[in-house]
């Protein structure tokens, strides 16, 4: 199981580096994700990637003042919607469109108002 955290781990670090240099694919998902998989995976795993430059310029103020840009959020809103209105789209389920549209307007109520906007002068 650990193998398969530490796959994981590395991964989404690299979805998450991907997402550092392209504007459409978010970058603190993937990062998040990248470090709950090393916390799972080994506690050497897990302090090597919070060393990381990757870490300190993405997560550090995230994890510490729940905070992010504005960009931040919506490329984060962007990505997330185009994928839920493509399955929205392609599936004639009602319930399961039910859910998605659920998801949506809780993922809208999430970064409005449990996530502070900061400017980028500011973090």
């Amino acid at each position: 199981m650990r193998w398969i955290s530490l796959a994981a781990g590395m991964l989404f670090m690299g979805l998450g580096a991907l997402g550092a240099f392209l504007p459409v694919l978010p970058t603190t998902p993937f990062l998040l994700l990248a470090s709950f998989f090393f916390a799972r995976s080994s506690p050497r795993f897990d302090a090597w990637f919070r060393g990381t430059k990757l870490y300190h310029r993405y997560l550090e103020n995230f994890l510490a003042h729940r905070s992010m840009t504005l960009r931040g959020k919506l490329c984060i809103l962007a990505v997330s919607f185009a994928a839920m209105g493509v399955s929205f789209w392609k599936i004639s389920v009602w319930w399961v469109r039910a859910i998605l549209a659920a998801l949506a307007l809780f993922e809208l109520y999430y970064f409005r108002f449990r996530i502070r906007t900061v400017k980028a002068a500011d973090r």
